[in-house]
């Protein structure tokens, strides 16, 4: 037996199969387009981790460039700071107060005894002062040790063995740039200049050391 189908039936049966079809590809599309979209946000999302990386490494980078600069800015001013320093210490060399009766001239503390020993005696109490005995290197202080002591005698710190030239009791020879009259071994001053004798008689002396 044919089963015959009216208009109506066809055309519903039609419609349905086309909703369904439609709904099938549509629901493709779906999730075709959600595909499509996870991957955009997942290439979204490693863009980002990348830039963020790469933008981490620059600042470290930065910082680490700062960092070295400032150092070296820093030991450079120090070094110019100690070098300044080191050259004022050696044109202007720290003093000290001369202590005392002890008198400031120049760079040097002098000290005029107001007892009287021989030459020998009075080279150990310059030294027990942590000085020696007058040592002279310039016209100025010649002077000042002339005029200061008057007419009376002051050892000095020259003497000289026989046959030997003149010494300081540092050791150092003397260049011979003022006379020393007479034929003594041990030299003394006052106002009208430097003398030698035997180094016995007890008169006063002169100690002088650096200020420094």
């Amino acid at each position: 037996m044919r089963l015959t189908l009216t208009p109506l039936q066809l055309s519903h049966r039609f419609n349905v199969g086309a909703s369904a079809a439609h709904s099938h590809w549509r629901g493709r599309l779906g999730f075709t387009r959600h595909v499509e979209n996870w991957k955009g946000r997942h290439s979204f999302h490693n863009n980002y981790v990348k830039l963020v990386h790469k933008s981490k490494s620059n600042w470290v980078t930065l910082t680490l460039i700062t960092f070295t600069v400032i150092s070296v800015v820093f030991i450079i001013i120090v070094c110019i700071i100690l070098s300044s320093r080191n050259s004022q210490a050696i044109k202007n060399p720290q003093t000290i107060k001369c202590p005392g009766k002890w008198i400031e001239v120049r760079y040097k503390c002098f000290y005029f005894s107001d007892d009287t020993r021989n030459w020998t005696g009075s080279k150990t109490f310059c030294s027990s002062q942590r000085s020696e005995l007058a040592w002279i290197d310039t016209h100025k202080d010649l002077e000042f040790l002339k005029n200061h002591t008057g007419t009376l005698m002051h050892w000095i710190g020259l003497s000289r063995k026989q046959g030997e030239p003149w010494r300081w009791t540092n050791g150092q020879t003397f260049n011979a740039w003022f006379e020393i009259s007479g034929n003594g071994s041990f030299a003394f001053l006052n106002a009208d200049g430097v003398y030698s004798s035997r180094g016995l008689d007890d008169m006063k002396w002169i100690c002088s050391k650096p200020k420094f």
